[in-house]
Parts: C-alpha cells; structure tokens; sequence
C-alpha cells in the first residue's frame, strides 16, 4: 500500500508539473546586446514573461510608439534635407576656394606685369630726362651762342657804319679837296 501511496503520489507530482509547465507563461529573456541592437524595437507579447538583462528598459505603447516613429521619420527626412544643403554648400565653398586660389594666382601674374610696366616706365622716364638734360645744355650753349653772335652782329654794324660814317667825312673831304683845288 504505501507503494501504491508512492505511485499515485507520484504520478499526481508528474501530472501537476506537467499542468504547470502548460499553464506557465513563456519566459523571454533580453540579452545584455540587445541595447546595442540595429532595427525594430522588440513588441512584446501578451501573456509572457520577460527577463531584461539590459541596464536600462523603456516601455512605451503603440500610440507612443508610432508617434515617435512619425516623428523620427520627419527628422530623418529633414537630415536628409539638412545633408544635401551641406553637401551643395560644401561644393559651392570648396569652388568659391578654388576660385580664390585661381584669382591669388592671376594678381600674382598682375603684379608681376605690373611691376615690369612700372621698371620699363621708369626707365623711359630716366632716359626722357637725360634726353631732357642733354636738350636745355644744347638750348643754353645754342642761346649763349646766340648772344654772342647778337654782340658780334652789333659789334659789326657800328663798326660798319662807322666806317661809312668816315667814308663819308673822307669822301666829302676829298670832294672838298678836289673841288677848292678844281
């Protein structure tokens, strides 16, 4: 008898694991990785248990959920907006440089013609005044010869009408002369 006792006992315990195993919720354990996990949150079902081995669990519900999903949706599609204008603002800085770096290179070259326009005019400019200089010693040796031949030209006419002046006296003195001896 109490092997009887032990057999029902037995099979009494067996049956009511087994009962409790099939009435037991399912236990769903969440790994410590899932925190670093790519993609959909995890929907957690009715009627389970859950075993979280993450630092930290937010619970949200679905209204909750599809909120924050419109609204990272919205925030993806202005990042993407917010990319491109970097990406266009990027290139049009990175053109604006190269144009600047071209327009650095072109002033150089400016500068540089500018430079040998500038020595070539000042050595025109040197040449021009010695040209200059050379001309007024030209025009005051030519004036001073000039004077010279004035004093010389006056020198002459007195001399020349003295001479006539005399001529004269001579040849009334002689028609003087011949006409007393006549």
């Amino acid at each position: 008898m109490k092997n009887l006792y032990l057999f029902l006992l037995l099979i009494f315990l067996v049956s009511f694991s087994y009962a409790q195993d099939q009435d037991l919720p399912k236990v769903i354990e969440i790994p410590e990785s899932y925190a670093d996990r790519q993609g959909p949150p995890f929907k957690v079902k009715e009627d389970s248990l859950y075993v979280f081995r993450t630092p930290h669990v937010y619970l949200i519900n679905e209204k909750a959920f599809t909120a924050f999903k419109n609204i990272y949706e919205a925030t993806r599609n202005q990042d993407e907006m917010t990319n491109s204008l970097i990406e266009k603002y990027t290139q049009t800085l990175s053109r604006n440089i190269d144009l600047e770096r071209k327009l650095k290179i072109n002033f150089k070259e400016t500068d540089s013609l500018d430079l040998q326009v500038y020595q070539r005019t000042q050595a025109t400019l040197s040449n021009t005044q010695r040209a200059l200089d050379y001309t007024i010693n030209s025009l005051d040796k030519a004036t001073t010869s000039l004077e010279l031949v004035e004093k010389s030209t006056k020198r002459e006419r007195r001399k020349s009408a003295f001479e006539k002046i005399l001529f004269a006296i001579g040849g009334v003195g002689i028609g003087v002369l011949v006409g007393v001896s006549l």
